[in-house]
């Protein structure tokens, strides 16, 4: 994993069961230390998150917004790594 994975994993815990929308998380990780990151290398990311590392997940929200979580595998992950 890199550490674009490990910051969007603890933007994730952060957010909760609500989860975050990709804009949210462009611009959450933008603020840190991704100013460059673009919307296809989060795309990426995500992706990699959820279908290699099962780490994350997208979801609706009741809103009709498409949003993304940490899996309870993510969770583990960040503890052992004692984050």
């Amino acid at each position: 994993m890199t550490t674009l994975h490990i910051d969007l994993l603890i933007a994730l815990r952060l957010a909760g069961h609500f989860g975050l929308t990709p804009d949210a998380l462009l611009t959450h990780m933008r603020r840190g230390s991704h100013r460059n990151l673009d919307e296809p290398r989060l795309r990426k990311a995500l992706s990699e998150l959820s279908d290699k590392f099962f780490f994350a997940t997208p979801f609706t929200s009741s809103t009709g917004s498409k949003r993304w979580c940490i899996t309870g595998r993510g969770e583990a992950a960040l503890k052992e790594d004692g984050i």
